[in-house]
């Protein structure tokens, strides 16, 4: 089972995602925050912050990382770029609860509170179970020091009743995506009856016809792959720019249905095209 470090951004590639589709969910990551950013400027002019300067930073601290990730995004090789997203996604639950914090809370209007559903989505879209879980964590940790911080700072008592309700509810929320995701998406419903004899009583011919056809360039690109290169180093090694290479890796991963570039070389390696 993976392991997530403190922040999460040491674990290793989610399996069932690839790199193509953690960058289309990571660029979705980026594009979703400008409107989330002229909503807060919005809800400004409705409910007064306690520190106009305060939501200022805060809107500009999310727009420059934001603008940082869309660059991170467009160059990233397909094995840093889960780290780039999570690394975005955590960056928003601290953006959260700074939003939270200079409004004074959120008064009335506690469903607000239900947004952040949206960022255990997130989470659990690049790292299944484990993410929810760091981002459940990150939610009751970020409501003790948020009214903890009110209480010091403006003098609000200490909300001890949302913190215990709107934590509860967000350990249910990540308890049913993390099952969602691991059941439905995950792929662990039980097989179909002598589905796995039939996947290992079926040979595999040496000499079978591939059912993969590649390019002499996505083959060159493939063998290197197979030799342990970096994205960076197939394109000094065939004069291509590394945006290039990016592209092929990620087309061999998807014709091969793999997740990780081991996978498709192990699948290129039972088709005998390396």
């Amino acid at each position: 089972m993976r392991t997530l470090s403190f922040l999460g951004l040491d674990a290793a590639e989610r399996p069932r995602l690839s790199a193509t589709s953690i960058r289309q969910l990571a660029r979705l990551g980026t594009v979703v925050r400008w409107p989330g950013l002229l909503f807060a400027a919005i809800l400004s002019l409705a409910v007064p912050p306690r520190s106009s300067v305060g939501l200022a930073l805060v809107l500009v601290w999310v727009t420059l990382y934001n603008a940082w990730g869309m660059i991170a995004i467009s160059r990233a090789d397909d094995q840093s770029i889960l780290r780039i997203g999570r690394a975005l996604t955590l960056l928003d639950t601290v953006s959260y609860f700074l939003v939270l914090f200079v409004f004074g809370g959120v008064g009335a209007s506690t469903s607000i509170y239900a947004a952040y559903i949206l960022l255990i989505v997130w989470m659990v879209a690049y790292d299944g179970a484990e993410g929810a879980m760091l981002c459940v964590g990150i939610f009751v940790l970020g409501m003790i020091a948020l009214h903890a911080a009110l209480n010091a700072v403006y003098g609000q008592g200490f909300a001890s009743r949302d913190v215990v309700l709107w934590s509860l509810i967000m350990v249910v929320a990540g308890a049913i995506l993390a099952a969602y995701d691991r059941i439905v998406i995950g792929g662990v419903l039980p097989q179909a009856p002598g589905s796995t004899a039939a996947t290992i009583e079926t040979p595999v011919s040496s000499a079978a016809v591939p059912a993969v056809r590649l390019s002499p360039r996505e083959q060159e690109v493939l063998q290197l792959v197979s030799e342990g290169y970096s994205n960076s180093m197939i394109a000094g090694r065939l004069h291509l720019s590394e945006n290039t290479i990016k592209t092929y890796v990620e087309n061999l991963l998807n014709r091969f249905n793999a997740r990780n570039r081991a996978e498709a070389v192990a699948a290129a390696s039972r088709q005998n095209l390396i």
